[in-house]
């Protein structure tokens, strides 16, 4: 059924742009539920079930002369958990073309920066996420505290990003935003504006990056910037992680450390730890993640999590909030200073 449907859209590709040969068209896209139960260490304790970051996708590709091939993707969140309305193009979307010389992008994707994390991250769109700990959340406008919150791990709207071809395990990144904010129109001389770049060594089993991020804020005047290192090596049974970041406007640091290791092909035991040395260390925390995947299939997977927050006595994470729609506990009335725990146990069918 799958293969009938891209060959019908392949189809109609040809047929509305007159071409002589179809583009590859793929379908794609992944269901990822889960049951959590979550307690914030304070007032709120409960049991509930998310969609954390499920989505559906279609890429197309075709060779528009020899050695130069025009791509697009169009990639949309799927929220099963309930009935919020999901933007087709909510997520990775863009137009680009690829050849000899690299990479170039231009869409709404993630950036360098945000790769760079994800790369190390074993607990990626679940309870214990880096995310909760490094994503360092600001208020796009610090004088007004209904404005939204807009952290280092996004992805830039009006972006056009470039990707060197690999040179013996190395390539690099460099991203451009016009402008980061939901408005239809960039901000007057694009103070807005935003940048992020990495430069990355994957060969065999070791793999190394760092990556710098830069945000301008018209509604301050000033910026806000992120530098990270992340790394992982795979020797025998095991994998390890380890990460490191620094940010300004606050300057907070962040670090962490991981190891999965493979019982069997098809079970693996992992666990991470990070913490964040912020600048005020009231606001510290740190977080703690074990858990166990089990790979039935290549397409399915399961796994049972365990993580938990300590918060410093002005901090108030929590370890779901970046890894599913799950809001944060309480509403405005944050409990600080408290441990936060979650339990998951979850499905990822891919597709």
């Amino acid at each position: 059924m799958r293969n009938l449907v891209a060959i019908l859209l392949a189809g109609t590709v040809m047929a509305g742009t007159g071409m002589a040969q179809a583009a590859d068209v793929t379908i794609y896209g992944r269901a990822h539920l889960a049951g959590s139960y979550l307690d914030d260490g304070a007032d709120y304790s409960a049991a509930n079930f998310s969609s954390n970051s499920s989505r559906i996708g279609f890429r197309a590709g075709h060779e528009l002369r020899p050695g130069v091939r025009g791509l697009i993707q169009l990639e949309g969140g799927v929220n099963f958990s309930n009935t919020d309305e999901e933007s087709f193009t909510s997520r990775d979307s863009f137009v680009g073309l690829q050849g000899d010389w690299g990479l170039l992008r231009v869409g709404r994707f993630n950036t360098p920066n945000k790769v760079v994390r994800g790369r190390v991250d074993l607990f990626g769109d679940q309870v214990g996420e880096t995310r909760n700990i490094v994503r360092g959340n600001y208020r796009l406008d610090p004088t007004d505290s209904d404005t939204a919150l807009q952290g280092f791990d996004e992805r830039f709207r009006r972006g056009i990003a470039y990707r060197t071809p690999v040179v013996g395990g190395f390539f690099a990144d460099v991203h451009y935003s016009f402008d980061t904010s939901a408005n239809a129109n960039a901000a007057d001389s694009n103070d807005n504006d935003a940048w992020s770049a990495s430069v990355t060594y994957h060969d065999g089993p070791l793999y190394a990056a760092v990556a710098h991020e830069r945000w301008n804020r018209e509604q301050s005047d000033d910026e806000r910037d992120t530098t990270r290192f992340s790394a992982y090596y795979d020797i025998a049974a095991f994998r390890l992680t380890g990460f490191a970041q620094t940010a300004s406007d606050p300057d907070d640091n962040a670090y962490g450390a991981g190891v999965r290791y493979a019982l069997r092909s098809d079970v693996h035991l992992k666990g991470q730890y990070y913490w964040l040395d912020a600048d005020d260390g009231d606001f510290d925390a740190n977080m703690i993640a074990v858990g166990v995947d089990y790979r039935y299939s290549p397409e399915l997977q399961f796994y049972v999590n365990y993580a938990r927050i300590d918060n410093n006595d002005l901090q108030t994470r929590q370890p779901w909030v970046a890894a599913s729609p799950l809001e944060q506990s309480g509403g405005d009335e944050f409990v600080a200073g408290e441990t936060a725990h979650a339990a998951a146990v979850g499905a990822i069918y891919n597709f």
